[in-house]
């Protein structure tokens, strides 16, 4: 025997892989870049027509040492992001258009190289990895090979209760 289950189901999957790379200029007087760490990453999934897109910011903070090494400063940016992701959908029997969307960062944004150039610039090469997965109700066949038929109320009722619950306590 059949049975339709309506479950949320993963019905999508898409992955967005990216590498920025950022030229910036913070003063005449720099010397070195000490580091750079990326915090504060936010980010939403939203469908635009056909399309699934993920956008976001993340804050980088850059510091560098700057009078020939006498003083250190700490550069802070908020960088945007908007992207388009490519979606795989698996073939199933939607039920409703109620959509929801879970993301995995996979690699959260960190810079991967760091270089001061002769112009005075820093170029930056930040990575970020996500993994987004789109899930809607679908309606599911299963078999069932253990099957027996359902029970009335009445029936579950007496299987189910314990008629010694309530016992006086006082004949014993």
């Amino acid at each position: 025997m059949n049975k339709e289950i309506i479950a949320k189901t993963l019905s999508s999957r898409g992955k967005i892989h990216s590498i920025l790379d950022k030229k910036i200029f913070v003063s005449n007087d720099i010397s070195k870049v000490l580091g750079c760490w990326i915090i504060n990453l936010d980010y939403k999934v939203e469908k635009r027509g056909d399309d699934v897109y993920i956008f976001g910011s993340y804050e980088i903070q850059l510091w560098y040492a700057c009078n020939n090494d006498q003083k250190t400063n700490v550069y802070n940016e908020i960088i945007s992001f908007d992207e388009k992701v490519k979606m795989i959908c698996k073939e199933e029997l939607a039920f409703d258009n109620d959509i929801s969307y879970k993301v995995l960062v996979e690699k959260y944004p960190y810079c991967l190289s760091m270089e001061l150039k002769e112009d005075k610039t820093i170029e930056l090469r930040i990575e970020s990895s996500f993994i987004i997965n789109e899930f809607k109700e679908a309606l599911i066949n299963v078999e069932c090979t253990n099957y027996r038929e359902e029970l009335s109320l009445e029936d579950e009722i007496i299987m189910n209760v314990n008629p010694n619950y309530l016992v006086d306590k006082s004949k014993e």
